[in-house]
């Protein structure tokens, strides 16, 4: 019996209570550990018992209660809420549920020896079908050459980026004017937007995945922007050759952030790639990146809850001298947090425009950017199903589950809210397909391996849904060094707030030999703050629609120093380089430390995270 149950991936036609239910209770022949988990299935569910009513007690080894409780126990079963596990292996098979509703189906027979008694106890199962068909995200690389023209002809032909007044022009402003960061909203703002902008194009957006681990190596054809974004121009389905709309789009009102030109403009060492000597350097910030967010998905809160009217309103207030044991529990501690410091980097990274944020959305790169920094927060927020938000939360102006606007209406139940951007991407109708290359730190992986959390006794299944300048001030010293090998060293920036123009903060560990901000090739170099500007929006007489988006209470802002540890830990202070990005400018210090936040403090830490990333 027990190599047939091993064995077994059907179900079993003509199941008896002997030979093959109770084993799936007491042995379930799926897991790695079967009789340890079984035994402790039917300990946990006689604990859960209460002592009376009789019908209530359920003892998983006897068939009499078994049959007893049996839509129940097939519901909890099928619906994988199980309130004994949080592992996802430890759910049952199809071939396993089909086995023991066959066994109901025919009368709970103990044995083969018992005949047949057909009645429906359990009926047969009805997969839900999405009424629509969900939109699948591709990786931009995989997209075929009919789905590039497409996409090229829906941006050129629906959104007109190529026209001022145009759907291209209102989104770019929608995002300039109502956009909301620092804040738990950031994430679910951006889902609604790019949702929106998939309703008036009929069409899903590929992501950019600047995750993929070979996206850091400069000897892969990953390396920089991809050449699509690059590419002059292209043959429109009329016969006509039109320039590429995913390079030429017009910027706010025909003048992008350079003062170049009417078209949006990116740093020039990604236009030209590998003939330019910056180039390297820049592909290489992707390795810091990267453990940037690797660093936000060690995290087990997501976010501090949104309070109406006043976003973020429970973070503490900072000083510089305060004490260094006052930061991990608000400082490092939330997955949004982190996230969004390393979506500043990425638009800061690009540049001109998209280092704006009163011009980043004209760039077409911007939608396929937010396409994968959704990607990569949807891994993060499937880890554990159970997590809290402040879910009625509105998020305008978007109103009909993201596919309209409204920016006029007061009545706060119209719009979509947290909650409803926070379920799994499937249930707003659109899915991710697997990337071309794999995410750093393989991810898909880990995630797995922990799966969904109980929560209020129930535990749901993780299932991934996608398609086959120097400082000389005291304060920069740590204080307690050397200090012990179980705390790592940080650089805090605290009263971080909204600011108009952008600036990249580069963090150094004193006596570096070179300002170059390459985590690669500079072994003194601790990483990077890009401090992203929310520009003037329209600008003129007119002004931002929604002026109050970013009067909120300043934030805080973490690097990880733990790779250069070992130079730290013998008193070594560090330093720091402050550039105005659309100007290139080195700022001086007397001018930076009147903005705030700019100034960057070594603290030392336990390491609060949940599992090793590095």
């Amino acid at each position: 019996m027990d190599d047939k149950i091993n064995k077994r991936n059907v179900a079993e036609p003509h199941p008896t209570w002997d030979d093959d239910v109770a084993a799936l209770f007491s042995r379930p022949y799926w897991t790695s550990n079967p009789e340890q988990v079984g035994s402790h299935w039917i300990s946990i569910m006689r604990e859960y018992s209460p002592s009376a009513p009789a019908h209530l007690i359920l003892n998983l080894a006897e068939r009499g209660s078994v049959e007893k409780n049996i839509i129940t126990i097939y519901q909890h079963l099928r619906s994988r809420s199980m309130p004994i596990t949080k592992d996802h292996t430890h759910f049952w098979p199809f071939e396993a549920l089909e086995t023991l509703r066959n066994w109901a189906n025919q009368g709970f027979r103990k044995s083969s020896a018992e005949p047949l008694q057909s009645r429906e106890v359990i009926p047969a199962p009805e997969d839900y079908k999405l009424g629509g068909q969900a939109r699948v995200r591709k990786d931009i690389r995989c997209l075929t050459p009919d789905e590039l023209q497409l996409y090229r002809e829906k941006l050129d032909d629906m959104l007109g980026v190529g026209r001022l007044n145009s759907h291209w022009q209102e989104l770019g402003l929608l995002h300039a004017e109502w956009c909301l960061h620092y804040q738990e909203a950031f994430i679910f703002w951006h889902r609604a937007y790019l949702r929106y902008v998939e309703e008036l194009i009929d069409f899903p957006i590929p992501y950019w995945n600047g995750f993929a681990a070979d996206t850091s190596d400069p000897t892969s054809p990953s390396a920089g922007l991809p050449s699509i974004f690059l590419e002059e121009t292209y043959v429109h389905s009329s016969g006509q050759v039109r320039k590429n709309p995913l390079k030429y789009a017009l910027s706010l009102n025909g003048e992008n952030k350079a003062g170049t030109g009417r078209h949006i403009s990116r740093f020039s060492e990604l236009e030209e790639g590998r003939t330019n000597p910056r180039w390297l350097a820049k592909v290489h910030l992707f390795e810091l990146y990267h453990r940037q967010i690797a660093e936000a998905f060690s995290r087990e809160e997501f976010s501090l809850s949104e309070g109406h009217g006043y976003p973020w309103a429970n973070v503490p207030d900072f000083s510089d001298d305060q004490p260094d044991g006052l930061y991990p529990p608000s400082a490092r501690q939330y997955f949004d947090g982190l996230f969004e410091q390393v979506h500043d980097n990425y638009h800061g990274w690009i540049g001109h425009d998209m280092a704006d944020n009163s011009y980043t959305a004209f760039d077409p790169i911007f939608l396929s950017y937010h396409c994968n920094m959704d990607r990569i927060a949807e891994m993060y927020l499937q880890q554990d199903l159970g997590r809290r938000f402040s879910s009625n939360f509105p998020l305008r102006p978007f109103v009909d589950g993201g596919t309209r606007l409204a920016y006029h209406d007061p009545q706060a139940w119209r719009y979509v809210t947290i909650g409803d951007m926070a379920k799994p991407t499937v249930a707003n109708r659109f899915l991710y397909a697997q990337p071309a290359t794999p995410d750093y730190l393989l991810l898909h992986h880990n995630l797995l391996s922990d799966a969904s959390r109980p929560s209020g006794g129930t535990s749901l299944a993780q299932d991934f849904l996608s398609v086959p300048t120097v400082q000389n001030d005291s304060a920069f010293k740590p204080e307690n060094a050397p200090m012990k090998t179980a705390q790592s060293p940080y650089v805090i920036f605290t009263g971080v707030a909204c600011i108009k123009d952008t600036f990249q903060i580069d963090v150094f560990v004193r006596g570096f030999e070179t300002s170059l901000p390459d985590p690669i090739e500079n072994p003194y170099y601790i990483g990077r703050i890009t401090r992203l500007g929310m520009g003037n929006g329209r600008g003129g007489v007119v002004g931002l629609r929604n002026s109050q988006r970013c009067e909120k209470k300043a934030i805080t802002r973490v690097l990880s120093a733990s790779h250069v540890k070992d130079k730290l830990v013998e008193g070594v202070a560090i330093e720091q380089i402050v550039t105005e990005l659309h100007t290139n400018r080195a700022v001086d210090e007397n001018e930076w430390r009147k903005y705030p936040g700019f100034f960057g403090k070594l603290v030392w830490m336990e390491d609060i995270s949940r599992g090793s990333w590095a």
